[in-house]
């Protein structure tokens, strides 16, 4: 659990299924975003437990709250999606 506002129901996948890489000149990481250190503790709960990740997210006033289970395709670089619902944000 944490305070940050949320993600994006939609974009959860991408944001968190899917390693990206850049340089100085490209996208600049600010504070509260997901950089790679979010996506290695992922990768490494994959490698060491083999079971998917359990992601819940809620926008701040929401009364839905996303519930996606995925991992990472490592050689695919792509976001596998197990399950995905919208239940009540209690």
């Amino acid at each position: 659990k944490d305070n940050g506002g949320g993600m994006p129901h939609q974009e959860i996948p991408d944001m968190l299924g899917r390693v990206l890489s850049g340089t100085k000149y490209g996208v600049k990481q600010t504070r509260g975003k997901f950089g790679l250190g979010a996506k290695m503790a992922l990768i490494w709960s994959k490698m060491t437990t083999g079971l998917p990740f359990d992601i819940r997210s809620a926008r701040q006033r929401s009364t839905t709250q996303s519930h996606y289970v995925l991992d990472i395709d490592i050689h695919k670089n792509a976001p596998n999606v197990h399950k995905v619902e919208l239940v009540p944000n209690t």
